[in-house]
């Protein structure tokens, strides 16, 4: 099954964020940048790259450390969605 549009998950820290590129035909693709605006430049040439087309963008709302990225994603022209980790996913249930 192939994507409509190519997802980024962004693991995002205070100095560095990892992201995981899922184009639409599902290949894989993962790159760490520092977290700063010469990194969020570098995500973006990145990006087109590889040729990432239609994107959607998600990461963690983890304070203050993912602001700039998103702003910068945001105003080149990425659908970005920030999320709150507590409802980002629904946990398995547990072995009995």
């Amino acid at each position: 099954m192939n994507l409509s549009v190519a997802a980024l998950g962004v693991d995002i820290a205070k100095l560095k964020f990892d992201v995981c590129l899922i184009k639409e035909n599902q290949k894989v693709k993962h790159k760490v940048f520092a977290n700063t605006t010469h990194g969020f430049e570098q995500l973006v040439v990145w990006l087109n790259a590889h040729q990432a087309g239609s994107l959607h963008v998600c990461l963690e709302a983890t304070g203050t450390y993912g602001e700039a990225l998103a702003l910068h994603l945001f105003n080149a022209g990425l659908t970005v969605s920030v999320v709150n980790p507590a409802r980002g996913h629904k946990p398995l249930p547990r072995a009995a």
